[in-house]
């Protein structure tokens, strides 16, 4: 097995993203109970308006795709991106999303503003990845790489949030993305990968976009935090 291997990649990026998750404030403090469970709640908010508009990611990656007949591996990565956003709509992974937000006493997502550091995370890989010195290839190894945040980051949340904040109800959705971005990374890296002379550019990628998704966590955090202390101060 070398490196196009998506076995390979994909345990040397779970190992780093574990790294990240266990440097991470937020998840540091969540895991041991230590998170005020209004900002935990007020962070799962924030997570929910981003996790609303990750479907324009997808699309930023079938916009970069090279155009049929330039690129072999074409129908391959169009049909990994259709397969992947085809499990969003048929799974309903937002009323999964709604239901959990339920559980943490939720019932109108309406009333939920987006801080700053949300919108432009929102924006970051659209903004990235539309850039001319970026390949559609560097936007799918992103995008799988961060599939990859996931079965760390879910574990810290169905353990803690059952355990210290009360939370039973409303977990599907972290389960179910335990199990299908390992496949959904898999299924991306190898449309990608595999005919791809410059795999260290789309790790390089990869890892990026990990750590800008746990650093996502930590900045909301930290920025509900300081809201806080200014309010009280």
């Amino acid at each position: 097995m070398g490196p196009h291997d998506s076995r390979v990649v994909s345990k040397s990026l779970e190992a780093y993203a574990g790294k990240l998750i266990a440097e991470s404030s937020f998840f540091s403090d969540l895991s041991a109970g230590l998170a005020n469970p209004e900002d935990v709640r007020d962070v799962f908010c924030q997570y929910y308006l981003w996790r609303n508009q990750f479907h324009r990611w997808f699309g930023i990656c079938v916009a970069r795709s090279a155009p049929f007949g330039k690129a072999l591996n074409v129908p391959r990565i169009l049909g990994a991106l259709v397969t992947c956003l085809e499990q969003e709509v048929k799974e309903d992974h937002h009323g999964l999303a709604l239901s959990f937000l339920a559980a943490l006493g939720i019932d109108d997502t309406s009333r939920i503003n987006a801080l700053p550091v949300t919108d432009a995370y929102a924006e970051s890989f659209l903004r990235c990845y539309s850039s001319s010195d970026r390949s559609g290839d560097d936007a799918i190894a992103a995008l799988a790489g961060r599939e990859l945040a996931v079965p760390s980051r879910n574990a810290i949340i169905v353990g803690a949030l059952p355990m210290y904040y009360g939370v039973t109800s409303g977990l599907e959705f972290f389960d179910l993305h335990s199990t299908i971005e390992v496949e959904h990374f898999r299924v991306l890296w190898e449309a990608t990968a595999l005919e791809h002379a410059d795999i260290g550019r789309l790790v390089e990628a990869a890892r990026l976009e990990i750590w800008e998704h746990i650093t996502f966590w930590d900045d909301v955090y930290s920025a509900i935090i300081d809201m806080k202390s200014e309010l009280l101060s």
